[in-house]
């Protein structure tokens, strides 16, 4: 999760400067020939297919009605393996998508390297982003729709995406990655629905906001209470033609470094470690729409300190959860197939390490891996130019190493019954 604070700054700076500064442009962009003329708007579907790779769009269906659009990366040219693969499901930070994790395209795009290792990728758009934006009964404009944080979308969201790539794939567990929010939702889906323990088979976390108190510093005050002013409501939506036309702007010789300024400005700092070049994309599909109770349940973590569930208040709490305050999430049953692997950073404008380091703790079996750089940010997890190196690949091992051990202990037992047979025919 970005500072929320600067992300609003952007945009509307976005907007603003580029709207004043290049009104000409966007004037060509829109109209053509004196009739209106759509901006092309990208989609995963086109990043994907546009790098030559197999893509599939799947739809799971949540307990409470949401309709989830899940893309599929099946299998791709450098893999020779014919047979079933592995399944791995990656999952996106808050204002982000399936989107974030393909801008940096094959060379840096931990799908795509998935993909290449012969792994069957599954990337996950958790409800109110610009891919899940539907219900069964809700239109999107409703205030009811928006009643949700990322509890909902670790009660709901990941176990009904969970459940649709087993069936699609007849395994029984997969692999899973996480970014940012990412990562909170599956710590709420295994603590509280523990069955789910057994259907992951590697958990990979990249800057997991779980425990706060030392982390979310900068505009966290302002953006609380600007937040707790709102009701449940959408912000920072994703418009198609806005976006769109923006990016096709900041694809200009003279306009691009505006962009790259402004889209800077949005983190808070500037990251050594940005592929810059991903930034047009970036603008084109981001942000891709939130519920204001997202931002406001991680607050609330940041001023209790704790990792629990949403605060309603004294009255709502009482007849909500029979207690004054929310009940803390169990972490003491998240316990997946293997260890828990934390990945974190000294220079994380978002997270700190003191609490990287209490959420290792709190966690039965938990590893960490700290990025020795000390200018790596939070968002570098995903579009680093050197996300190959310091990220992509440990994942790809920690799973392949995960997959040769069950293969060999598969082995074994196979050996152990056929002995078995042998010596009972004795």
């Amino acid at each position: 999760m970005q500072s929320f604070l600067y992300q609003m700054l952007s945009i509307l700076l976005v907007l603003s400067f580029v709207w004043l500064s290049n009104s000409e442009y966007l004037t060509e962009v829109v109209w053509k020939n004196g009739s209106h003329h759509r901006s092309k708007v990208i989609t995963a579907v086109d990043i994907i297919a546009s790098h030559n790779y197999p893509v599939e769009t799947h739809t799971a269906f949540t307990g409470d009605g949401y309709i989830l659009s899940i893309f599929r990366i099946p299998s791709s040219q450098r893999c020779d393996h014919d047979g079933p693969k592995p399944a791995v499901l990656l999952n996106h930070g808050m204002t982000g998508s399936a989107d974030t994790w393909l801008l940096t395209g094959p060379r840096n795009g931990l799908p795509y390297k998935l993909a290449d290792a012969c792994y069957d990728v599954w990337l996950m758009n958790c409800r109110g982003t610009r891919y899940s934006r539907r219900h069964r009964t809700l239109k999107a404009w409703l205030f009811k729709f928006w009643r949700f944080s990322w509890h909902e979308i670790g009660m709901e969201d990941l176990p009904a995406t969970i459940d649709h790539i087993l069936a699609a794939t007849n395994q029984e567990s997969l692999h899973y990655v996480g970014h940012s929010q990412g990562c909170t939702a599956l710590l709420v889906t295994l603590s509280m629905i523990p069955e789910y323990n057994e259907r992951i088979r590697t958990v990979s976390l990249l800057a997991p906001p779980v425990f706060l108190k030392h982390s979310l510093s900068m505009g966290h005050k302002i953006m609380k209470y600007l937040l707790n002013v709102l009701p449940d409501t959408e912000v920072m939506p994703h418009h198609k033609l806005l976006n769109a036309a923006i990016s096709d702007m900041c694809n200009v010789i003279g306009v691009r470094s505006v962009c790259t300024a402004l889209y800077l400005l949005s983190n808070g700092r500037v990251s050594q470690h940005m592929d810059r070049t991903v930034i047009p994309l970036l603008i084109a599909t981001h942000p891709a729409g939130i519920s204001t109770r997202q931002p406001r349940h991680f607050f609330q973590l940041k001023d209790s300190g704790r990792f629990r569930q949403y605060d309603f208040g004294f009255a709502l709490n009482y007849l909500i959860y029979r207690q004054s305050t929310p009940p803390d999430y169990p972490l003491d049953r998240v316990r997946p197939l293997s260890n828990v692997h934390i990945f974190y950073s000294d220079d994380d404008g978002t997270i700190s390490p003191r609490d990287m380091k209490h959420l290792a703790k709190m966690l039965p079996h938990a590893v960490t891996h700290h990025i020795a750089d000390k200018t790596w940010d939070h968002m570098d997890f995903v579009i680093a130019k050197t996300a190959n190196k310091m990220i992509n690949l440990p994942i790809i091992n920690i799973i392949k190493s995960f997959e040769e051990y069950s293969k060999q202990e598969r082995s074994n037992k196979k050996g152990k019954i056929i002995l078995n047979a042998i010596l009972n025919e004795f």
